[in-house]
């Protein structure tokens, strides 16, 4: 395999792991937005100058295990660390 070939697949492991962790990070992020969001507004409910009737929005802690999906995140991790791998390979093959 040549220092080229080495390259290029640390290039693309570590485009593919971005791009796997960006998914994960955003799905993360909307789902803990969302449960925020549910948060903010039972307390709001629960203020002295509320009226009107209370609303319980329960269960929201079901979208964060919902957007948890660690294998993707495990995924993305190993195609970084297998760019790194294969950067320190490329590098201790072309000073030979």
């Amino acid at each position: 395999m040549t220092v080229e070939t080495i390259k290029i697949l640390a290039a693309l492991s570590s485009i593919i792991g971005s791009i796997i962790l960006a998914y994960r990070v955003t799905g993360i992020l909307t789902a803990v937005s969302l449960v925020a969001e549910c948060h903010e507004l039972n307390i709001q409910q629960l203020m002295p100058n509320q009226t009107g009737d209370i609303q319980n929005l329960g269960n929201s802690t079901a979208h964060i295990e919902r957007a948890q999906k660690k294998r993707l995140l495990i995924t993305g991790f190993a195609f970084l660390i297998a760019s790194g791998i294969l950067q320190l390979v490329a590098l201790l093959v072309a000073n030979t």
